[in-house]
Formats: C-alpha cells, structure tokens, sequence
C-alpha cells in the first residue's frame, strides 16, 4: 500500500475553536466546560477509556450532532476529511471502480486503476463491491476516499484496528510527511508517540489539554501514578504507627527512674518526631504534583520529573524515620516489660 496525502487548501491557522462545550446523551455527560483550540499543522492526540465520548465528540465536530451548550466549529476555510472507526464511510453497495469514479469523474480507467492499485487493489478485484471486503481492505478503501478529499484537516478514529503492520507503518509514514493538521484518537502507543504533537484526554467528563508530545505526556503521567503510590505507602505507614501508639503497653506511659528506660522514651519522641517531619515534606511534594496545573506545560512535566526524584528522596527518608521509630517502640516496650 502506499499512501501519499495531498496538501489541500492552506485554510486558516485556527482549525478548531472549541468554547465552553457541553456534550450529553440523555442524563449523560459525556464532555462538560471543554474550551481550547487546534492551530494550523498540530498533531493532537485525543485518548480515554472506551465508552468516554471520543467518537460522539467527533460528531459533534463535524455537525453530526448538536453540541448541548457552548460552541464548537471548525476555523474558516476547514476541509475536513474523518476516517470512522466503524469504516461506515465505505458505500457497502458499490463497487470500488464506481466509488472512485464518483469522487473522481474526470479520470480515466487508467488512472481510477492506478489510484486503487496504490491501496492494493489491482486487476477485477477494483470490481468488488465494498460489501465484499474484509475489514482490512474496507480499511485501505476508506483511507482511498480519504487522500481523494483534498482536506487539510484529517480525523482518525482508531485508523489501526483493522490495518496490518506493514500498513501501520505506511500510514505512520504519510500522517508525518503530511505537515497538515491532524486529529487522531487511537489506542496505538506506537502510533501516538511517532506523530502526536498535543494531547487531549478525555477522563471523567473532562478533557486535560497537555500541550507537549504523547511520550512526554507519558512520562508526565508515570509522575502522577509514581505520587499515588507513594500517598498510599505513606498511609499505609501512618496507619501502622497510630496502630502502635494505639497498642503500646500502658507501663511504658508511666514514670520510670531507670536510665536505660527514660533515654529509650526519648529517642522515641525524637523517632515520632522524625517521622511527622518526613510525613510533612512527603506531603508537601505530593500536594504539588497533584495540581492539575502542573501538567499544563511541557515545562511543568520537566518539574514535576524533578518533584518525582525529590519526593523518592523523602519517601526513603520516611521509611527510614519509621524504621527507628519501630525499634525505639519495640525498645521501650522491652524495657517496660522487664520492670
């Protein structure tokens, strides 16, 4: 297969506006309070769970659906061509030849055979009817009829799920040749790292708009999940030690005389004091890299790798604060015990 997108009328440099969009179905909300806008040649990347409202914010884009309040258009002059995931774009009752000819009807046999053979259709094969096909070829039609479009805005969803590698890689290939604008919602990690420029996921209703590439998005993203897990191993600490403060034995409260005793009760508040001041600077780092804020900016994924090592740092301290914190309770239990 090969394909080459032409480069279509220049359009304006706004491709998308998107102010203040609301998207439900029914009681559903689907996309609430979403402003931003798509400049002329970005690469932006829209992923999310399935079932999160990708493909219906599509429609809404391409006015297939009204939007339920705010305003989301496409910029002046804005040719869009939308590469459907369920490849419904593909005229099931109609021939190759015939689909061809009707984008085209100043070209000859020649060149209507030529264009399909470029898509891997050659011979009586461009006689098929679209119904007949297999979800691959459907595949290479639609993207056929879609280099056929002159757009300057193209829109994929889920362009890999029914294309080979060796097509991947063709599509890949073109998508970064192109210089055009681009709307990809895919599952494809290799593909959004090759070519995506801008990132917009879609999570809970919401779209977090992160203006860098999908790998640095990535690492932006293993931060946050790297903070979580530190939240939760710091719980899980501070549980412990109210547990045994809890449970300690009611003698190690008394008065005791005895030296070994008394310095063990103290090295103990300084333990307890220790671990509150790493529990503080721990929380103090992870209260940063919770804020959405911080991720807004490819600079703010730089900090917030930075405040992913610093909070490592603390995290060791803490475990290391509740490791002497343990013995000296185990300590002063001992001690008590022997009274």
């Amino acid at each position: 297969m090969t394909v080459q997108f032409p480069p279509g009328e220049r359009g304006g440099d706004q491709v998308l506006v998107a102010d203040r969009v609301k998207v439900a179905i029914g009681d559903r909300v689907l996309l609430e309070g979403f402003s931003s806008r798509i400049t002329r040649g970005e690469i932006v990347g829209l992923v999310g769970p399935n079932g999160a409202g990708k493909t219906t914010l599509l429609r809404a884009l391409l006015g297939e659906r009204p939007v339920t309040s705010g305003e989301l258009r496409l910029g002046d002059s804005i040719r869009p061509a939308w590469y459907r995931q369920d490849l419904g774009q593909v005229p099931q009752d109609k021939s190759l030849y015939d689909i061809t000819a009707e984008l085209r009807p100043m070209w000859n046999r020649g060149a209507i055979q030529g264009h399909l053979g470029a898509f891997g259709f050659s011979g009586d094969t461009v006689l098929r009817r679209a119904g007949s096909l297999s979800g691959g070829e459907r595949a290479r039609m639609a993207l056929s009829m879609m280099v056929l479009d002159n757009a300057n805005l193209l829109i994929f969803d889920e362009p890999t799920n029914h294309l080979d590698v060796e097509s991947i890689e063709v599509l890949e290939d073109a998508l970064g040749d192109w210089g055009g604008t681009v709307l990809l919602v895919s599952h494809d990690r290799a593909l959004l790292e090759a070519l995506v420029t801008r990132v917009w996921v879609l999570h809970q209703a919401r779209i977090t708009d992160y203006p860098g590439t999908f790998v640095e998005w990535e690492e932006a993203s293993r931060e946050r999940e790297h903070a979580a897990s530190v939240a939760a191993a710091e719980d899980e600490a501070s549980r412990r030690v109210e547990e045994r403060k809890r449970t300690r034995r009611g003698d190690e409260r008394e008065r005791d005389g005895r030296s070994a005793l008394k310095a063990a009760r103290e090295f103990l508040a300084a333990s307890e004091s220790r671990v509150a001041t790493a529990e503080a600077a721990v929380g103090a780092i992870r209260r940063q890299m919770e804020d959405p804020e911080l991720y807004a900016t490819s600079e703010g994924g730089k900090r917030a790798a930075r405040l992913g090592a610093e909070l490592e740092a603390a995290r060791r301290e803490l475990e290391a604060a509740f490791g002497a914190w343990e013995r000296a309770s185990a300590e002063v239990e001992s001690l008590g015990a022997g009274r």
